[in-house]
């Protein structure tokens, strides 16, 4: 996440990397009205803010470790819904991208970076 450095994503990162500050941010989800998209987004955000103040901190990835395993390791160790990492793994397949692709987890390099989709 984060990986160029920008704070332009769905969840920003950055400030804990460079130490800032002790924060995160949740950005806006898409404009949507489907319930399933809105009430995932919402889970997800509450599970990993509940979780991660609750949980010890898991340890950090190295820079080799594949979107697919971090993926899991997110979904196992934080947010630990397992219909909710279903959801996303089933979004992912919708747009048509795997866990290995480069955007992580975004469904191209203009959702990565929180700019517009390139595949709509």
């Amino acid at each position: 996440m984060n990986k160029d450095g920008s704070k332009y994503y769905k969840l920003n990162l950055q400030n804990l990397v460079t130490g800032r500050q002790p924060t995160i941010e949740f950005r806006q989800h898409s404009a949507t009205s489907s319930y399933d998209k809105i009430s995932s987004w919402v889970r997800f955000c509450t599970r990993f803010v509940d979780n991660s103040a609750r949980l010890a901190a898991p340890s950090n990835f190295s820079d080799s470790t594949n979107l697919s395993k971090q993926i899991d390791a997110l979904f196992f160790y934080v947010v630990k819904d397992r219909a909710l990492k279903d959801f996303y793994l089933a979004r992912m397949h919708e747009l048509g991208m795997s866990a290995d692709e480069d955007h992580d987890g975004a469904c191209c390099a203009g959702c990565a970076a929180g700019t517009a989709c390139s595949r709509s």
